[in-house]
């Protein structure tokens, strides 16, 4: 009988078939299974798919690691989304979408609520709501503190 040697697949899938040496040798996900020697080269040139049975711990570690990196990059960009929302809602309960508002009515809202904001003589309109908006939400939380 031929020597084996153990092989893992470290892939994601729950089974993976050996199409590249045509063995036809089925391989459950991080379950070590004997693999004649003289196939065994290429099937670890595949390193991404297929590695030896000895390296499971490391395979094991470097998969966790990966994991955690790919959540806490996800964790990141749901931050930096769910801050570009908020930074774009201009949607103020019991007053409106500020986002529609023109100058002038945002000029009279800033009187209505008594904020000491006027629009500077250079400065933009979206500028104008974003400081509007700012100063409504920070009376509305001094008011509810």
């Amino acid at each position: 009988m031929a020597e084996t040697i153990d092989i893992v697949y470290i892939g994601t899938k729950p089974v993976k078939k050996d199409t590249i040496t045509g063995s036809r040798l089925q391989f459950p996900r991080m379950t070590p299974i004997p693999v004649p020697a003289d196939i065994v080269p290429m099937l670890l040139d595949h390193p991404t798919v297929w590695r030896k049975a000895a390296d499971m711990a490391t395979v094991k570690q470097e998969q966790e690691a990966a994991a955690k990196q790919a959540a806490e990059e996800a964790a990141r960009l749901e931050a930096e989304e769910a801050a570009r929302r908020e930074a774009e809602n201009f949607l103020i309960e019991g007053i409106g979408d500020l986002g529609k508002m023109t100058s002038p009515q945002l000029a009279t809202l800033c009187e209505a609520h008594e904020l000491g904001i006027k629009k500077e003589a250079q400065e933009s309109v979206p500028d104008f709501k974003v400081r509007v908006r700012d100063a409504i939400k920070a009376k509305l939380a001094q008011a509810g503190a």
